[in-house]
C-alpha cells in the first residue's frame, strides 16, 4: 500500500501544473456556464448559443495533456468518454464532431477568428479577441 501511494505521489509530481481555462469568441455572450451547460456544448448537444448564433467547437486531440486535463476538469468525464459520444453521434448521422486542431497556437487562432467559437486554453494564454467563460457547479 505504501507503494502504491508513492507511485501515485510521483505521478502526481510528474504531471503538469498548467491550469486550463475554458474560452470563446468575444461575439459570444455567454460569461458564465454550468458544468451541464458546458457538458451539452462539448458533446454536441448544444449547438447554439442563446442568442442564436451557431456554436462552433474546437478541441485539442484526445492525448493532448491540455485536453485531458479540460475533459477531467470541467466535464468530470474522461476524453475516452467524449471520444466516444462523438463517435456515436457522427457514426449514426444524428450529430457533428467539433473541430480538432493540432496545437495551442492553432488554437488560440481559430477561436479568435470564429464567432460563436468555445476551446479551451493554458490560462496563461491572453487575447484580447477572447474571453474566459467562468464554469459553476450546478
Amino acid at each position: 500500500m505504501t507503494l502504491l501511494r508513492a507511485c501515485y505521489c510521483l505521478m502526481l509530481l510528474s504531471w503538469p501544473l498548467q491550469a486550463v481555462e475554458v474560452v470563446a469568441h468575444v461575439s459570444v455572450s455567454e460569461q458564465q456556464l454550468s458544468t451541464s451547460q458546458l457538458r451539452a456544448i462539448f458533446t454536441m448537444r448544444q449547438t447554439r448559443w442563446a442568442d442564436g448564433q451557431p456554436i462552433q467547437v474546437f478541441v485539442l486531440q484526445s492525448a493532448d495533456d491540455q485536453h485531458i486535463r479540460f475533459s477531467r476538469s470541467y466535464l468530470k468525464m474522461f476524453p475516452y468518454q467524449l471520444d466516444a459520444i462523438w463517435d456515436r453521434q457522427r457514426f449514426s448521422g444524428i450529430g457533428s464532431f467539433p473541430v480538432q486542431v493540432q496545437s495551442e497556437e492553432e488554437m488560440l487562432a481559430v477561436l479568435q477568428q470564429t464567432p460563436g467559437a468555445i476551446g479551451y486554453l493554458a490560462a496563461e494564454i491572453r487575447s484580447p479577441a477572447l474571453r474566459v467563460v467562468v464554469v459553476h457547479e450546478k
